[in-house]
């Protein structure tokens, strides 16, 4: 049977975010942070905010885009409100409004003024999120400005945590993982509805099979075999940290249906490339799930006449039993 770890590995390594491109997101971030801080000291003439970055930046599950832009997540903390009561907050709009004013010079294209954050917008190929958040009198957690909704709980802190223990205590191959579910999506995607990048690493992280840690492409199949049986005997998934909420509760059943589909296609797809005894053919198949990010492999020119099998090692077995079965 063909063996394709090596070829996930290298598509990992075309998908996360590259040493460079790191350091300029952090470069233009910190160039954000500045110019809060000098809106909040010398304008509003108030202590300068705290900053916390969050979402798959700070987990270490971001990847790069096929045609769209990274997303940036960077937590503001507005310190000067830290400790009252919610009571004499100003409104989230008004804090929004604080935001935009504080950055709206920062690119050539003003910030969009989202309900959940204000966006700052770069041409090359990113944008900056910037949720605003104030931790109260006697509160455990902060709350988040949202413009239509008010005040509402939240606490990224929270989950970035969570996710970090998981990896720590099963494996830094659920980081991949994590990465091969966006990168799916992020190519079969074309319009349809599909689990955010944060529902995917709960998913990930909830349902991760032990025993194919060298095996990345039978622990993708095993863990999405995982994802399906559970979606598909209850289409529910609570937050795992404060708040406790249901993350699916805007899915239609015509959603769910569509993806559990989607899914469905993806193992049954996958389990024939772990299957194949071809690895050429193997990685084909894997092109036709990732696009054409995703590794060919080619056999040596000095080995085209061997017996199939050329590739074939002794390892650990492909996704068997009831990781094999479609549906």
């Amino acid at each position: 049977m063909a063996e394709c770890n090596d070829l996930f590995l290298k598509f990992n390594g075309e998908i996360e975010l590259k040493n460079n491109k790191k350091t300029s997101l952090r470069t233009s971030r910190d160039a954000i942070r500045n110019d809060i801080i000098k809106h909040f000291e010398n304008t509003l003439e108030v202590s300068k905010p705290k900053f916390w970055g969050q979402g798959s930046y700070m987990m270490n599950t971001i990847i790069k885009p096929i045609d769209d832009e990274y997303d940036i997540d960077d937590g503001v903390y507005l310190d000067h409100l830290a400790g009252k009561d919610e009571e004499v907050w100003p409104t989230a709009g008004t804090v929004h409004n604080w935001i935009v004013n504080a950055v709206k010079d920062r690119t050539s294209t003003p910030p969009k003024n989202k309900n959940t954050c204000v966006r700052v917008i770069y041409k090359d190929d990113y944008h900056i999120d910037l949720p605003i958040y104030i931790k109260g009198k006697d509160s455990e957690h902060p709350k988040l400005a949202h413009k239509s909704k008010g005040w509402v709980d939240s606490d990224p802190k929270e989950l970035t945590n969570w996710f970090k223990e998981q990896v720590s205590s099963k494996n830094a191959q659920l980081k991949r993982l994590v990465r091969y579910f966006k990168a799916w999506k992020d190519f079969k995607k074309n319009g349809d509805k599909f689990p955010s990048g944060m529902i995917f690493t709960i998913l990930a992280a909830n349902h991760y099979v032990e025993g194919y840690e060298v095996a990345d492409d039978s622990a993708f199949i095993a863990v999405a075999q995982e994802i399906y049986d559970a979606l598909n005997a209850n289409f529910s998934l609570n937050r795992p940290v404060f708040p406790e909420e249901e993350l699916f509760d805007d899915w239609s059943e015509t959603a769910q249906t569509n993806f559990l589909t989607k899914l469905s296609s993806l193992i049954t797809n996958g389990q024939k490339a772990l299957e194949t005894e071809d690895k050429a053919e193997a990685s084909k198949i894997w092109i036709k799930l990732f696009g054409d990010r995703f590794p060919e492999f080619t056999p040596p020119k000095e080995q085209n006449n061997v017996e199939k099998g050329y590739a074939l090692k002794a390892s650990e077995p492909p996704v068997l039993g009831n990781y094999g079965r479609s549906s």
